[in-house]
């Protein structure tokens, strides 16, 4: 176990607000126009290097004075040229200790010329090498990925999560694609249940349109089973099910879709009516004629998960952001926390819950209001005041009525507040999140795109969308100390290299009163997942509160047959390997 960085404890602690400062400009990210960000170590040394527009590459430096970190691009990435709606991410795919890129490829009946899908051996220098095409990967309309290891045999895998086979000529979507590496690098398709329907109104078990999708462990989270295969939690579009694929017998059949049974797919709402004021409307202007929806377009376009124990029973919950529009009705799902529920039969799938804790709504007041929005595409749980508990971070944009960063911190007692007044947050259009420990201080940072679509020209007028890189506050403000794993799995032993899918259980006390662990916090490593081409840095996070040091700490490596316990590690940054 070697120690990389440690934070110094802090004897006092103040808990106090979230409170972030805009450093784009000083860490030399300014001026720099992008929707799609992506923080991950791509050199090796566990600092978070930054990937503007999924090609442009900056890494992660000390200052020659050493008075803190700086972005500075690399000049030449080998990174392939990229379309609309194509996605990178980077992982280690081959398990040699250097990222690699993967390409993956929207092709739509308008695409000159075609490229393939594809990953790109990482260099270890924020640079990228030989072409492997992934021809198992066939040219659909992809729009998602997620990235980890499905099966448990050490090698990470593939979802490809992709949209309509013709936008705006019908409702038939293209079956997505579990795509499990084998050992000799190659990748082998493995059916799901929808594989064998085609698109059917009356039970819609065919291809879905998929905006988003995260290789997770729900089921049996709770016993931390790493020979379970992982889920796949798949996000839809057009308001159509979640679904949550499970491998309930391995590789001896499709897997099952049990979203229905775990309450993922959608709210209980489905009655598909339009509002009243809308088919008024209709009456006079015919481009708001619509008949109310069939039951399976009654639920949400989903673009966004994140996943974390938020109640602290051990069981993982599950963050879902969705658009919606004062025009759809009621029965257009919203954003939204979903907690597990004890289940009392190990090995099955437990129920979700939504928690009336956290409302997400922002819809207005005035009931005379009807052009409203909730553009919510991307969404996080954190724990940003150090506290030990987890917070919401919500990426809106694509639409004019005040979408932007959204940060509800919470409370003691439970509850959440919406603090995004007093965060330090300004930033409208917002986009991709991805987050990470950028100045090493121990706190969780957030870089975060930004667009303009569908703003009006005024809103628009004298102005550029620009990323913006927000420094967290809480290790300054001395609101607490924290705790930041970095995993190294060991393919020898079944884990892959970077260690997605790990679970990690930390005892603190955060109070600082007393030895040992008054408090359970349960985190996942998922890495790569959700809306697009999402990333965040490969670092499990915790709030320590007042204390300088956790009681034990548990990682449930991926595939591996028994766990690392740590009696004891202090406050700050520490890279684990399995190895040693």
């Amino acid at each position: 176990m070697k120690q990389i960085l440690v934070v110094a404890a802090i004897a006092t602690v103040a808990h106090g607000q979230i409170q972030f400062v805009d450093a784009t400009e000083q860490l030399g990210l300014a001026e720099l126009s992008a929707a799609r960000v992506v923080l991950v170590d791509l050199d090796g040394d566990t600092r978070p290097d930054a990937v503007v527009n999924r090609t442009r590459v900056f890494l992660n430096r000390t200052n020659e004075d050493g008075s803190g970190v700086q972005f500075v691009e690399v000049d030449e990435t080998g990174l392939p040229e990229v379309n609309a709606g194509d996605c990178v991410v980077f992982a280690d795919l081959d398990n040699d200790g250097l990222r690699d890129a993967i390409v993956t490829r929207n092709v739509t009946d308008k695409t000159d010329p075609v490229l393939p899908t594809a990953w790109y051996a990482g260099l270890g220098d924020g640079t990228f090498g030989q072409e492997h095409i992934i021809v198992e990967a066939a040219p659909k309309t992809t729009a998602c990925v997620a990235v980890g290891d499905v099966d448990g045999d050490g090698l990470l895998d593939l979802y490809l999560g992709n949209w309509y086979t013709k936008y705006g000529a019908g409702l038939e979507a293209f079956y997505n694609d579990l795509l499990l590496q084998q050992t000799d690098g190659s990748f082998t398709r493995w059916a799901t249940q929808e594989d064998q329907y085609e698109f059917s109104a009356e039970h819609d078990r065919g291809g879905r349109p998929t905006y988003g999708a995260m290789i997770v462990r729900l089921v049996d989270s709770v016993h931390h089973d790493p020979h379970h295969f992982a889920q796949i939690l798949e996000l839809s579009y057009g308001r159509r099910a979640n679904r949550l694929w499970w491998a309930d017998r391995g590789l001896e059949q499709p897997m099952q879709d049990v979203a229905g049974m775990a309450n993922l797919g959608g709210d209980d709402i489905r009655h598909g009516r339009y509002p009243d004021w809308l088919k008024e409307r209709a009456k006079t202007d015919a481009r708001f004629d619509r008949a109310d929806e069939l039951p399976f377009r009654a639920n949400g376009n989903t673009f966004d998960a994140a996943i974390g124990d938020v109640d602290g029973d051990g069981r993982f919950d599950v963050l879902l952001s969705t658009i919606a529009h004062g025009w759809a009705g009621e029965s257009s799902d919203r954003s939204r926390l979903m907690v597990q529920n004890v289940m009392p039969d190990p090995g099955r799938v437990a129920p979700f819950s939504q928690l009336i804790a956290l409302n997400l709504d922002r819809i207005p007041s005035d009931p005379s209001i009807h052009s409203w929005n909730q553009g919510d595409l991307f969404c996080e749980l954190a724990d940003f005041d150090l506290d030990g508990r987890l917070d919401v971070l919500l990426s809106s944009g694509d639409y004019p009525d005040d979408q932007r960063l959204r940060v509800w911190r919470h409370l003691e007692d439970g509850s959440f507040v919406d603090v995004t007044n007093w965060s330090g947050f300004d930033n409208d259009g917002s986009q991709q999140i991805t987050l990470g420990d950028v100045d090493l201080d121990g706190d969780i940072d957030i870089l975060v795109g930004q667009t303009f679509n569908r703003m009006p020209k005024p809103k628009r007028a004298g102005r550029t969308p620009t990323l913006k890189v927000y420094l967290n506050q809480a290790i300054e403000r001395s609101t607490g100390n924290a705790l930041t794993l970095i995993l190294e799995g060991e393919p020898s032993k079944g884990v892959s290299r970077d260690a997605l899918g790990a679970i990690v259980q930390v005892e603190a006390d955060l109070d600082g009163d007393a030895p040992g662990g008054s408090v359970t916090m349960l985190r996942q490593l998922i890495g790569i997942g959700g809306h697009a081409g999402k990333q965040h840095a490969f670092e499990v996070s915790f709030g320590l509160g007042g204390g300088a040091q956790t009681g034990s700490v548990t990682i449930w490596w991926p595939g591996a047959r028994e766990p690392t316990v740590i009696d004891r590690l202090e406050s700050g940054r520490h890279h684990i390997r399995q190895q040693e």
